[in-house]
């Protein structure tokens, strides 16, 4: 992109990095000069495979980018106008000073090509051609930079410039001169196309998302279709020897969710988990990878399907009522943002609120069992949720009142026990549909349990059970029994 639009800004530092305002031509070459020139020449640099480290310090590329025409004008004066915002001054005399700036800038690379050609340096020769630097630091930090700019000349596609960016960077390891190849390395992974070369194509943004989610978190896992060299970066990650190239990944990250494409699926069901499997995957126990930027990309992404209509939309595919209900609590459960929560809690209100709420859930010719699961999990839902207390307690009553409804008129119990078999088999059956979570816990529950406990003293319920076990068999199914029994509050 030739300028960032809205939500690439959104993603970017919230202050302009340390010397990214240029008073003096020496701000020119800092490294938060290049981040602006990073950020608002993107789609030039990319074009020509270069970082913003080799544009400041090369006249080549400079006068690549000066033939260009608009593209130059364009970005001074968008940088001149945030510039400006940022300090409270009038844009129009900043944009006239960082003109003035970038003439001479551009004038000092151009005589210096001329009259002090950068040298015939190599990866292997660039440390001792530092060390071997006299100037100010100022003047060394330019020298070192132009040297690097010309070992990198040679080289055109991004993946190459990378391998040759981490073999200078173990070459320089410990010493001054590696913060300048860890810079330009920082640089290469804010380019699309070189985290495409490095990492692999991918089909879905939510694949490039994990992947820099991993690099940041250090949790990268190598595979064929990565370059190899992307171990070695994220060993550097991880180890906290390249504080710029985790803050590049970073970058990548909030760049990537902003995005206009879907993450996972043009499906806003689909699209929705995603979003919030992603989430989980940028938490890191107490925050957020990116921090409040990406907590927001994250919740305007889900807000483009968890809105009124997409909701409404949502819910209609369920044709049986509890299944609405189920969905919606499900929904709440995967809501990322404040925002995305409120528009979900007006819904559950108006789904909650409403005074038929018992015969229309009830009615219908399903079969009872999936139901009353149903019930059981939007009790569960609303229980672990994050309603006002006095709602969840409203709600739930309301789900249990539900399903002792159900109970009734699906005559379960009574069903249960005209069937054939003996108490041992009715006892088995109430505890499996137990176990698979049929009854709320409550007086649903209590109902159950006392109609086990009316089996359980059945004279012939041990005979019916254990049938001719003996011995260990015996032992294993009474243990196996006491077990479940417990696990549902009865004790035997």
């Amino acid at each position: 992109m030739a300028s960032p639009i809205r939500d690439d800004l959104e993603a970017a530092p919230e202050a302009l990095l340390e010397g990214a305002y240029c008073a003096k031509l020496e701000d020119f070459y800092s490294p938060g000069s290049r981040d602006l020139i990073g950020r608002f020449l993107t789609n030039f640099t990319e074009s020509l495979v270069i970082t913003p480290t080799e544009l400041v310090f090369s006249a080549k590329y400079q006068k690549r980018l000066s033939d260009t025409g608009r593209i130059m004008m364009n970005a001074v004066d968008k940088i001149a106008t945030l510039q400006a915002k940022t300090r409270g001054e009038s844009a129009a005399q900043r944009l006239r000073d960082l003109n003035a700036l970038i003439s001479a800038g551009m004038k000092k690379a151009w005589d210096d090509d001329k009259d002090k050609p950068p040298p015939a340096v190599t990866p292997e020769s660039f440390s001792a051609y530092c060390a071997g630097l006299k100037g100010s630091p100022a003047e060394n930090n330019y020298a070192a930079n132009r040297a690097l700019t010309e070992i990198l000349f040679s080289h055109k596609v991004w993946k190459d410039k990378i391998a040759v960016l981490v073999k200078m960077f173990a070459l320089t390891k410990g010493k001054d001169e590696n913060r300048h190849v860890e810079q330009v390395l920082s640089e290469c992974l804010k380019s699309d196309p070189a985290l495409d070369q490095m990492l692999g194509l991918c089909e879905t943004l939510e694949e490039r998302c994990n992947d820099l989610a991993d690099l940041w978190k250090g949790e990268w896992k190598q595979r064929d279709t990565a370059h190899p060299v992307v171990e070695t970066i994220a060993a550097m990650i991880s180890d906290g020897s390249a504080p710029n190239c985790k803050a590049s990944v970073e970058y990548s990250l909030l760049r990537t969710l902003a995005s206009k494409m879907p993450l996972r699926s043009a499906e806003p069901e689909i699209e929705i988990f995603a979003l919030f499997d992603l989430f989980k995957r940028m938490w890191i126990g107490t925050t957020l990878i990116g921090g409040g930027k990406a907590l927001i990309s994250l919740e305007r992404r889900q807000a483009r399907h968890l809105n009124k209509e997409g909701v409404t939309d949502l819910l209609r595919e369920r044709k049986v009522v509890a299944d609405r209900y189920a969905f919606l609590m499900q929904l709440s459960t995967v809501a990322v943002g404040q925002g995305n929560r409120a528009m979900l809690k007006t819904f559950i209100e108006h789904y909650f609120g409403d005074k038929d709420f018992i015969p229309r859930v009830v009615a219908g010719q399903e079969p009872p069992v999936p139901k009353l699961q149903t019930l059981t999990g939007i009790h569960r839902t609303i229980k672990a949720s994050w309603l006002p207390d006095g709602d969840k307690v409203a709600f739930a009553a309301q789900v249990e009142a539900a399903q002792t409804q159900l109970l009734k008129n699906s005559r379960l119990f009574e069903q249960i026990d005209k069937k054939g078999g003996g108490p041992a088999q009715k006892v088995l059956t109430l505890l499996d549909l137990s176990r698979k979570g049929t009854f709320i816990d409550g007086g649903n529950m209590d109902a159950v349990r006392q109609i086990l406990n009316g089996y359980l003293r059945d004279g012939g319920f041990l005979t019916d059970y254990l049938g001719t076990a003996s011995g260990e068999e015996r032992d294993r199914k009474m243990l196996l029994l006491t077990k479940t029994l417990a696990s549902i509050g009865i004790t035997v």
